[in-house]
């Protein structure tokens, strides 16, 4: 009877460690908020844009293609883009984003917990349909061939694709009223495996790649639009 007791406790303990493996133990998440002060919900979206204080970085993250190489060749797949960028005008908040918890039923999103990046679209034509940004590459990557940030085959709720899964994380402690936030990806869940997202200049274009300690500060603004704003 011992060793039954035994055996189904070790049984408990492995499924508890497997469950909570990206999680960090007695760690108390804080919520994330908006530049209304407001906790970012999984069922709404939101613009990912440079802070108004840190004017001239540029606007909001968006989903687009390179334009030109430096030969003229153009190198991106222009019918259904797939580069996460971000846009270089300040008052351009970019394309809205919807944040997707690894636990399903988590409607409140939290810092350092794991997250799919959605862009949302109107009308997604079925073969473009490509909106969940993923790591491309060597992670974390170098500065001569940096990990990208890219939809050209993320999905939603997959635990075991790893590089599709990144997590926000204040830039500001001291700042409750007017948070910035880092995003980051972890595969491991631990610090010290972390990269963050950050800009990478290529052909004049922002895009977003993985860095070690070079932060894109970020803060997000909800997206209060209805009807439709996008054709791809």
């Amino acid at each position: 009877m011992k060793r039954i007791i035994l055996l189904i406790s070790l049984v408990v303990a492995f499924y508890s460690s497997c469950t909570s493996a990206r999680t960090t133990p007695n760690q108390v998440l804080q919520v994330v908020r908006d530049t209304n002060g407001e906790i970012l919900r999984s069922d709404s979206r939101y613009f990912v844009v440079m802070p108004p204080v840190l004017a001239g970085g540029g606007g909001g993250v968006t989903r687009g293609p390179i334009l030109e190489a430096e030969d003229g060749a153009r190198d991106a797949n222009f019918v259904c883009p797939f580069q996460v960028m971000q846009t270089p005008l300040n008052s351009d908040q970019g394309r809205a984003v919807f944040f997707k918890p690894m636990a399903p039923n988590q409607i409140e999103i939290t810092e350092s917990s794991d997250v799919n990046i959605k862009f949302y679209l109107d009308n997604p034509i079925g073969m473009c349909n490509n909106t969940v940004w993923e790591v491309e590459g060597n992670i974390p990557g170098t500065v001569l061939n940096p990990a990208f940030l890219s939809t050209n085959g993320g999905e939603t709720g997959n635990p075991s694709k790893v590089n599709t899964w990144f997590q926000i994380k204040k830039l500001n402690d001291d700042d409750n009223v007017n948070p910035m936030y880092i995003l980051v990806f972890c595969p491991n869940n631990y610090e010290d495996t972390c990269s963050e997202v950050t800009i990478h200049y290529v052909y004049g274009q922002r895009r977003l790649v993985l860095k070690i300690g070079d932060s894109f500060p970020v803060v997000f603004v909800k997206d209060n639009n209805y009807g439709i704003n996008s054709i791809v």
